[in-house]
């Protein structure tokens, strides 16, 4: 006797909308009404969103064999063919293998003065004593900073401001583009405008790589990209070099910029946080090394709880390729199963007063691999978390060290941009000063 699939909403249309605008909202209402596995209707086909913690580690833990890439023509379309995202298999890890290692040692040590050069670029530029600026717009400019400078290898001049541009545009497509392919059309202005844009980015990105190819020695993450081998010897090709670029720019720019703009929200409404955060910072000295910035506790503490409030992304996507029997419900082969972030992450038993913002809980205690997972989890976990992770600690470290502002949006709310969900007003802020 089969087992019936889990209890959900039935109309797909309105049931995607719905979690595109306010996944929050929308996972917490799910989990009241139909249980802690919901069947969910999306527009790139049926899910099963699990809610807790202990059917996350079934999921997560499950054999990669049994899993394929979410959603994978939908995503290729966009971002390439070859990205980490919609590989599978003996593709899937032997690409893995060879992009892990300049996300990991010490290769972040020299991302890192980086990542603080940039951060103090930004901020000095962009804050004024009396006048206001949007934190995301800063921070958005940071990070791609960061990307140009420590991931394509461009510093200044031309192709810097040329990929500013192009950056800038490839991240403000249609969050549609990644929920459904059937907005794949030239009858939808968001795909042609993304197609046009794609093309002049492709353009720009061979030049890079023909670059990198050219030059010895480069510790940009293309240049190792490009002199990285895989097990036979070969080495990436263009074609897949631009995909997995392209996958870089999508889950190490915005997401970033985001997370960066949340925290500053969140500081800017616990000014005593702020106090024993530049109290941590201030006992390091101003030229401390950014690996001892980055392994500060209270630091890693509130960056942690932001992401715990405002996860990169909502929902970690695999395809089912042979049943998984989960919370009492047998799962057929060909339908997805999603970890839902923000039910996990927004879960009262496990985060009380979920809602607070409370860095003091992740020194409390420590939150497994299935309770906080704001990078997702398993065999697809995000290649650059430890870069993100930095780069965000970094960027709120010289935030608070450097500068008093104050919000002039203290009730910021979580608005759709592309894949992520950032600040509605983009943290509006008036700069106080400089401190010090």
């Amino acid at each position: 006797m089969s087992t019936p699939l889990p209890p959900g909403p039935r109309w797909t249309l309105p049931a995607t909308l719905k979690l595109i605008r306010d996944p929050y909202t929308v996972t917490a209402d799910l989990r009241r009404k139909h249980g802690d596995v919901v069947h969910f209707p999306s527009l790139n086909g049926p899910l099963a969103l699990v809610m807790t913690p202990a059917l996350a580690e079934v999921v997560l833990r499950n054999s990669p064999a049994n899993y394929g890439p979410w959603a994978a023509g939908t995503i290729a379309d966009v971002i390439g063919p070859r990205s980490l995202l919609v590989t599978d298999g003996d593709t899937h890890r032997a690409d893995r293998k060879l992009l892990t290692p300049p996300f990991h040692g010490k290769r972040m040590r020299a991302y890192g003065e980086q990542m603080r050069a940039a951060a103090r670029a930004r901020f000095d530029a962009h804050f004024v004593p009396g006048e206001s600026v949007k934190l995301l717009d800063v921070t958005t400019e940071l990070t791609m900073d960061v990307i140009l400078t420590s991931v394509f290898g461009v510093a200044d001049g031309p192709a810097f401001d040329e990929g500013r541009r192009l950056l800038e545009g490839l991240t403000k497509m249609s969050p549609l583009l990644l929920f459904s392919k059937r907005t794949h059309t030239p009858w939808f202005g968001g795909y042609r405008t993304m197609v046009a844009v794609r093309a002049q980015f492709t353009a720009w990105l061979r030049e890079r790589i023909g670059e990198a190819r050219a030059r010895t020695g480069g510790e940009d993450i293309l240049s190792l990209m490009v002199s990285a081998r895989y097990d036979d010897d070969s080495a990436m090709t263009d074609d897949e070099l631009e995909s997995q670029l392209i996958t870089l720019l999508f889950a190490g720019h915005e997401t970033t910029a985001i997370a960066l703009a949340w925290a500053g929200h969140w500081l800017g409404r616990h000014p005593a946080v702020v106090d024993r955060l530049r109290s941590e910072l201030d006992g390091l000295g101003a030229d401390a090394e950014p690996d001892a910035v980055a392994g500060l506790p209270y630091l890693q503490a509130v960056c942690d709880e932001t992401l715990r409030l405002n996860p990169i992304v909502t929902e970690n996507l695999r395809l089912l390729k042979a049943p998984l029997e989960i919370g009492g419900f047998t799962l057929p082969a060909g339908m997805g199963v999603s970890v839902s972030m923000a039910a996990i992450h927004s879960d009262p038993e496990l985060y009380p007063e979920p809602e607070a913002f409370r860095p003091q809980r992740f020194l409390d205690r420590t939150y497994g691999p299935f309770e906080f997972l704001p990078f997702g989890g398993g065999h697809r976990r995000c290649i650059g978390a430890a870069f993100a992770a930095w780069e965000m600690r970094l960027g709120v470290a010289e935030l608070v060290q450097s500068w008093d502002y104050e919000l002039l949006e203290p009730d910021e709310k979580p608005k759709r941009r592309s894949i992520t969900m950032g600040p509605a007003h983009g943290v509006p802020v008036r700069v106080v000063g400089r401190r010090g």
